[in-house]
């Protein structure tokens, strides 16, 4: 599945990569941004994917609760139990394919170097994706989430989540590289939700003093919202790349800095919540993978 000028009208409007010129020295603090982002979300998904690995399997001191039947061979008493439990299994197992390969399909060194390697990881992806919506629908419609407005935006995102599995196939099958290029990056915009939502409710909680959240069953305006903020802005953003991805924008200078200072402030605290939720006692995925690493 490699990439490709789809046609040569798509190429008479393409600029050459030969003919831009590069970036002024005023944009290096972007760059250096970008790739801050970059490092700290290879990192935080490197550690998620391990996480989904050892908590699903029963590796470490406590399994899911909604897995936790199968795994310890406990009885399940009715068929909608069956479902909910091989649902949720396979949306782990695929899960955690998405969390750890993406890193190897949007390599651009495998892609050209590579290209058995860039197609056929690519077809496990939109396939691991496809069946991780399959897993997670299943669950939702014998089980429940855990709340009736959760069930429903999380089956929202699992259903965005396999359509972008399907359409980055199909465009990539009928050679239109450019359309599955796209549709492969929204694929893992919705990938991202499942790790940006702990990272958006820790960081919330700990810099707001959980201000719009609820207590025990009841729903705040916060609790609301990030059912659909945890996978709606990863779209736009993933449009926005989509759309620009072929020319350089050049912010104005009046604009540069308070830019630069927004993002760089989005950065601290994506980096404070990727820290407090992995690499502490308290955190979601800390509490169990440091269990399991000091025995």
């Amino acid at each position: 599945m490699t990439i490709r000028v789809e046609d040569t009208m798509t190429a008479r409007h393409r600029t050459p990569m030969a003919s831009i010129p590069p970036p002024p020295g005023g944009d290096a603090p972007l760059r250096w941004l970008g790739r801050a982002f970059q490092a700290a979300t290879l990192a935080g998904l490197a550690v998620f994917g391990l996480y989904i690995l050892l908590r699903a399997s029963g590796a470490t001191p406590q399994n899911f609760a909604q897995w936790d039947a199968l795994v310890a061979g406990q009885p399940i008493r009715s068929t909608s139990e069956w479902i909910a439990n091989l649902g949720l299994g396979l949306h782990f197992a695929m899960g955690a394919i998405l969390v750890l390969a993406w890193t190897i399909l949007f390599s651009s060194t495998v892609r050209a170097r590579h290209r058995a390697v860039h197609r056929w990881t690519g077809r496990v992806y939109v396939g691991a994706g496809l069946l991780a919506g399959i897993g997670g629908l299943s669950f939702i419609l014998t089980h429940g989430a855990y709340a009736p407005p959760a069930s429903v935006a999380f089956a929202i995102w699992g259903s965005l989540m396999m359509a972008c599995a399907v359409m980055a196939y199909v465009h990539a099958r009928a050679r239109r590289f450019d359309r599955h290029r796209a549709w492969a990056i929204r694929l893992f915009a919705m990938v991202l939700g499942s790790w940006v939502f702990d990272l958006e409710i820790r960081a919330w909680s700990d810099l707001t003093g959980g201000a719009g959240m609820g207590e025990g069953n009841a729903f705040g305006p916060f609790d609301y919202a990030i059912l659909y903020l945890f996978f709606v802005p990863n779209l736009l953003v993933a449009e926005f790349f989509i759309r620009n991805g072929h020319r350089r924008l050049v912010l104005p200078r009046h604009l540069r800095w308070p830019v630069v200072t927004a993002l760089a402030t989005a950065g601290l605290v994506f980096a404070y919540a990727i820290v407090m939720v992995t690499a502490t006692p308290g955190g979601k995925f800390g509490k169990h993978l440091l269990q399991l690493a000091t025995g």
